[in-house]
């Protein structure tokens, strides 16, 4: 809804295929809205980030009502995040992707930090004009394998393609969506919403496993398998008396 509200979508959606990362980051963050950010978003983000530095700053947001305070594909000479979160302390940027790629990339690790065209740094960029003097976060959300790569990658460029007073982190919609499983104390109607988005990212193909738990009831019936039975009468012969001829066999002597 979001999306075509902001006009990512077409009136007539002839365009959904192409913007499927706008309209799921509309749809996901969109309905966190209507929750207490300390009871939701807070806590999913601060519980499935990597980043120590990120995890503490994100505990530290005291506040409630928020959806004031986060503003969707916010235009910017330097690209366009998919959510910018501004705090009194604290400003988030969020870069979703479900089944593309980065925008760009930088071709070679010669190009200063302020020069690069990397998607990520550029949109470090972003935050960090925006932020001032506010902590400053760049959080990629991905699938797991994708997150993984990206941060390595920056990790090992020989430049900084991030903004060093940017903190980058990343969270896989893997664990975005065993959060939200986590997530408890909310009204029946913010249940509703927890619920509709869990769906949302099961159906998106992001559930990890199914777990380990062997006291489910069997899935075999009794009238559509095999039946292996093995006799309780076991018969052992141990004898030893038998006879030997001793002209039928040679006898070596040393």
């Amino acid at each position: 809804m979001l999306a075509e509200i902001k006009g990512k979508v077409s009136r007539t959606g002839s365009n959904l295929s192409e913007r499927l990362e706008d309209n799921l980051t509309g749809n996901v963050f969109g309905a966190l809205r209507y929750i207490p950010f300390s009871e939701g978003i807070g806590k999913i983000l601060a519980n499935a980030v990597t980043s120590s530095d990120i995890k503490s700053c994100i505990h530290q947001i005291n506040i409630q009502y928020w959806a004031n305070v986060i503003g969707f594909w916010p235009y910017d000479q330097d690209g366009e995040l998919d959510a910018l979160i501004t705090f009194e302390d604290t400003i988030i940027g969020i870069e979703v992707k479900f089944l593309s790629g980065l925008s760009s990339v930088d071709e070679t690790d010669s190009i200063p930090t302020e020069e690069s065209k990397h998607q990520l740094g550029r949109e470090s960029r972003i935050i960090s004009r925006k932020g001032g003097k506010k902590n400053k976060i760049l959080l990629f959300v991905a699938d797991r394998h994708m997150c993984r790569s990206v941060y390595q990658d920056i990790k090992d460029s020989k430049h900084d393609i991030i903004e060093k007073d940017v903190m980058l982190g990343y969270v896989s919609w893997q664990d975005f969506l065993h959060e939200l499983k986590q997530l408890n104390g909310l009204d029946p109607f913010q249940q509703i919403i927890i619920k509709d988005l869990i769906d949302l990212l099961t159906r998106k193909g992001f559930e990890d496993f199914i777990d380990m738990n062997v006291n489910r009831a069997p899935i075999v019936h009794g009238n559509a398998h095999f039946n292996f039975a093995v006799s309780h009468h076991v018969e052992i012969d141990f004898t030893t008396d038998q006879s030997i001829h001793e002209e039928l066999y040679y006898e070596l002597n040393r």
